[in-house]
């Protein structure tokens, strides 16, 4: 039987496929399914705000058959043709004046002052318009409010202001989809096979000797000496200042390149072969690939905005051929250093398909710019020819918007349907039996007492308390209380509300009591000995107090929900965790999840905080989550004595939840050149329509995905575009548009296309693409859709391939690390076999797959391994403050490197492992530790003494540094090599073989013998 593999972008099935895709969202095909009409959640209507792509109705209220939401069309049906899809800086523009440039840089049009499509007219650099199209003028509706805390004030004399910085060289930018894709088709053209068990003996030669320094462990020349360096031989310094980019073992090679190498490799056209060269990871970290356009323009930083393919196929075909996934991955809201924020009278859009103007539009003339998804030619407003900098009418692309690629609106009131809402903010805390035993109750409280002024909110932020075991306890927080007055609902099956009032009060007007509660919480119910656990009743009365107005619940949990609505059973059988295929990974009912898409409705989004010890089922609970745009956190083993570092990384979690940045009542949706169409979305949301997002809540430590098909020719186009529009409150209650634009080229050549491959988008997606598998269909079949990917796509580059070297397995340097980081994919908690795995630990890991931006994914997916023994300021980043920030190279994941003599630091993303083998030299131990020596490390040593030495300087601000890379906390936790939890460490070394799978070396000699079948 053949292993199926990850899907071809929608309407081009797999080679061996006999089925076809179905399209998620709802129940109806995609041609009945669009925003034009009004949303199926009656109360809200901001698909109309955001604009309108199709004439077709979208499901009525009746059609919005829960067990259905996640069900495709009919077999055949196909999506549509959609016609769409850090310092801050504002600048408000004048009234109009009438007065206009007397040149512009851009030629008249024959047709001046026509606001109609131009037929025949040859977009630049984008592409044709072929055929007119009928301009629609959709009903606006919109926000217009005070400037957010996070930007500097509305600019109101523009001679003062500068020109915003590039998009593409400014800092980083800011940052939820359902399980609702449809079942993957097979798609390996090979006879490829399920993976031997690890210990297959294989026929082939034995490892070939490394043939690349990199990554090499430290070889002391005695015992005792500690190793000084991770290079063989005399490399160059790198630049002063920092690393980015810097190769040293690349700077090294490139006195024996040719020209032609050189060159092959700047196109992408490079190729390596993966069986010669076992050290593939590069020693700095990997840089994305930066799209190449002719002219250059200002793209959408890779933080922010990214797609697997960074060279566009033309055609389907062409895209069937080269069995790479098509996809966008998304970070919308993520944290700004440099933010170009602007206030307007008119926002620039395309009349047609409502596109915000950006730098990859063409200006016809003076008056008229040509969109570049639909290219439709408009209408250019008046004050759109002033430019803010120089405070004078002259060339519109001197302005903000065409110069950055990522904006954000202050909105005017056209986008509105109600006022802005303010913050309100309800916690429910599990005080039963259990909950109480994990003390975390004295954690929680602290810390939000600590950051109670931190908040975001304006003057109009509320807030509520609740907690329950088999009851549910509410807290009057009213004005004039001279204490918090507490109130006990018993009867669960009929919840209501004890109180209409003062049970969300003003921060402000009730802080004194809202401190007093805060304090008396752990004590209230240190003797509590109720061990029921009534959840949903929980959840279903915070949604009664928080209909009214929206906002955020947030959710400690600690135990299964066993009591009234909503009560679950263990569904876990603990020996079936080794197993191939496991069972219940999906939810158990749909409580949760109609639950959610209650909340979705009035703009309230649900946040979990899991801490247990045993199953609580997460894959059912996390619906109320998912569906409503929330974000969900798990702890396992928590316990305030028995597990200090859980406790610490809860309390960081907290406080960053507490503090980061929040927008409200929002909804996303993306737009992309006529000829491409969306059809899959992954992560936390409700999908309202077919391009529309419903987000009750968004922050910035969420990631989204899309998949694309290419429906239409593209081979009369230069390049493509997506663009991804937030529309948000901000917790300051003013309504933003947060506007992110991507261009990439179209090629027509496969090995162009394969040479653009982004490695790191590819596997952020197929991660995605695999957790649906997973629970659509199984596991076993995901674990062989991965393993597809790396057949199907170093199989089509063999077949390109002129030449063939015997025995070879040949990859473009584009894609050189992709079977590494499949492997890496294999053996993680979400998707691994034959050891022992917690029901709730995998689908925990499979919920991060989806909602982590792939910064942080591909941490999450394959760790960083960095020497830190002999730690120097060769290549350091030299900060302001005269801090100097060490970077070791990055190791490979292999056993091989890891050194008796030397200590390492292993960051997954949620804890950084510092790991001293027993042989390390005693000057570290005293330089580092504090200790004389390695025998005399305390086994629970849980931070980094602050010494007066260099050694320890060095060390902490790596440390501190590393922490600071992630908007969440990660405890540091060190390991001695003879200590109990060694195991920790090694379990990451993943290019090893272990039991069930076999060793990145073996994983390569298998996907060479499936490819020459």
């Amino acid at each position: 039987m053949k292993a199926r593999g990850l899907p071809m972008p929608y309407g081009n099935q797999a080679m061996n496929s006999s089925s076809p895709q179905v399209t998620p969202g709802t129940s109806q095909p995609p041609s009945a399914r669009s925003s034009r009409n009004p949303s199926p959640i009656a109360s809200q209507r901001y698909d109309y705000m955001e604009g309108q792509f199709s004439n077709k109705p979208s499901p009525s209220n009746s059609s919005l058959n829960l067990p259905n939401l996640a069900a495709g069309p009919s077999p055949g049906s196909f999506p549509p043709n959609q016609r769409s899809s850090s310092d801050s800086r504002q600048f408000t523009s004048p009234q109009p004046s009438g007065l206009y440039p007397p040149n512009m840089s851009y030629p008249p049009n024959s047709s001046s002052g026509s606001t109609q499509p131009v037929s025949g007219m040859t977009p630049t650099p984008v592409g044709p318009q072929t055929t007119p199209i009928r301009p629609r003028y959709p009903q606006q509706v919109g926000y217009n409010q005070a400037a957010s805390p996070y930007a500097s004030p509305v600019v109101n004399q523009p001679n003062n202001m500068q020109p915003p910085p590039s998009a593409y060289n400014s800092s980083p930018l800011p940052p939820t989809s359902t399980y609702n894709s449809s079942p993957l088709p097979p798609t390996s053209a090979y006879n490829s096979s399920t993976l031997p068990p690890g210990n297959t003996a294989y026929n082939s030669s034995p490892l070939p000797p490394p043939t690349s320094a990199y990554n090499s462990s430290p070889q002391p020349p005695y015992p005792q000496q500690m190793p000084t360096s991770q290079y063989q031989g005399s490399l160059p310094e790198g630049p002063v200042g920092g690393v980015s980019g810097y190769d040293p073992q690349l700077h090294a090679k490139m006195a024996g390149m040719s020209v032609h190498n050189s060159f092959s490799r700047l196109w992408g056209n490079d190729s390596i072969n993966l069986l010669q060269d076992r050290n593939i990871l590069p020693p700095v970290p990997i840089e994305p690939p930066k799209p190449v356009l002719t002219p250059e323009r200002p793209n959408c930083s890779p933080d922010v905005f990214r797609c697997t393919l960074t060279k566009v196929p033309d055609t389907s075909s062409l895209l069937q051929k080269s069995r790479l996934p098509f996809g966008i991955l998304l970070h919308p809201f993520r944290d700004a250093a440099s933010l170009s924020v602007i206030q307007c009278n008119t926002i620039v859009r395309c009349r047609n398909c409502r596109t915000y103007i950006n730098p990859f539009v063409t200006f016809v003339d003076q008056r008229r710019w040509k969109c570049n998804l639909c290219f439709r030619v408009n209408d250019l407003p008046e004050e759109f020819l002033y430019d803010p900098s120089t405070r004078s009418y002259g060339d519109p692309s001197r302005r903000p918007e065409i110069k950055n690629a990522t904006m954000e609106y202050i909105a005017p009131s056209d986008y509105m349907l109600r006022p802005p809402q303010p913050a309100v903010y309800l916690f429910l805390l599990d005080v039963s039996h259990g909950a109480v035993e994990t003390g975390y109750l004295q954690t929680f409280c602290k810390v939000m007492l600590e950051n109670l002024n931190e908040l975001p909110g304006d003057s109009r932020m509320r807030i509520g308390f609740i907690t329950f075991d088999g009851s549910i306890h509410f807290y009057n927080l009213g004005e004039g209380l001279n204490q918090p007055h507490m109130l006990v609902v018993s009867d669960i099956e009929d919840v209501f509300l004890p109180s209409p009032d003062n049970l969300l009060v003003n921060v402000h007007e009730s802080k004194s009591l809202i401190t007093d509660l805060l304090t008396d919480l752990p004590k209230r119910f240190a003797m509590n000995g109720d061990i029921n656990c009534c959840l949903g009743a929980a959840l279903q009365v915070a949604y009664k107090l928080m209909s009214p107005v929206g906002g955020r619940v947030t959710v400690v949990q600690t135990a299964l929900p066993n009591y009234g609505p909503g009560a679950l059973k263990n569904r876990e059988d603990p020996n079936q965790r080794a197993g191939k295929d496991i069972s219940n990974i999906g939810p158990a009912n749909d409580f949760y999840k109609k639950l959610a898409l209650d909340c979705s409705g009035q703009q309230i989004a649900v946040d979990l905080f899991l801490l247990c010890s045993q199953y609580v089922d997460i894959a059912t609970i996390s619906c109320i989550s998912k569906f409503s745009s929330g974000c969900i956190h798990y702890y396992p083993g928590y316990h305030e004595k028995l597990c200090r570092l859980q406790v610490s990384k809860f309390a960081g979690d907290v406080k960053r939840y507490l503090t980061r940045r929040i927008g409200f009542e929002a909804v996303m949706r993306v737009r992309c050149t006529r000829g491409l169409a969306i059809h899959t979305f992954h992560g936390n949301f409700f999908v309202r329509s077919t391009d529309l997002l419903s987000l009750p809540n968004v922050n910035p430590d969420t990631g989204y995905g899309m998949q694309i098909a290419i429906e239409e020719s593209l081979t009369e186009y230069n390049s493509v575009c997506f663009q991804a529009a937030v529309l948000y409150t901000s917790s300051n209650g003013e309504r933003r548009i947060r506007v992110h634009t991507l261009c990439l080229p179209v090629v027509s050549i496969l090995q162009d296309v394969l040479g653009g491959a982004d490695q790191e988008a590819v596997i952020g997606l197929v991660s995605k693409m695999a957790v649906d598998r997973s629970v659509s269909s199984s596991l076993s079949d995901a674990r062989d859709a991965l393993i597809n990917v790396c057949i199907d796509v170093l199989g089509v580059y063999k077949a390109t391939m002129h030449g063939q070297v015997a025995g070879a397995l040949m990859s473009p340097y584009s894609t050189r690390l992709t079977p590494l980081f499949i492997l890496a994919l294999l053996k993680h908690v979400a998707f691994r076999t034959g050891i022992s795995t917690k029901l709730d630990e995998r689908v925990f890991a499979m919920e991060r797959m989806k909602a982590l931006p792939l910064q942080y994914l591909m941490k999450y997916i394959y760790p960083a391994l960095y020497p830190v023994h002999a730690l120097d300021e060769k290549n350091a980043i030299h900060q302001d403050d005269d801090v100097i920030i060490p970077q070791p190279v990055i190791l490979q994941l292999s056993s091989e490197k890891i050194d008796r003599h030397g200590a390492y630091i292993l960051d997954t993303f949620d804890v950084l492992y510092l790991y001293i083998g027993r042989a390390i030299n005693d000057q570290f131990c005293t330089s580092v530790l504090n200790v004389p020596n390695f025998s005399a490390i305390p086994d629970d040593l849980e931070s980094l003494p602050e010494l007066a030495t260099p050694e320890s300087e060095r060390m902490r601000a790596f440390v501190a540094w590393l922490q600071e890379q992630r908007p969440y906390h990660s405890p540091l936790k060190i390991i001695r090599e003879d200590s109990r939890d060694r195991h920790i460490f090694l379990q990451h070394m993943l290019d090893d073989r272990t039991e069930s799978l076999f060793s990145y070396y073996e994983f390569l000699q298998h996907i060479r013998q499936q490819i020459s079948k």
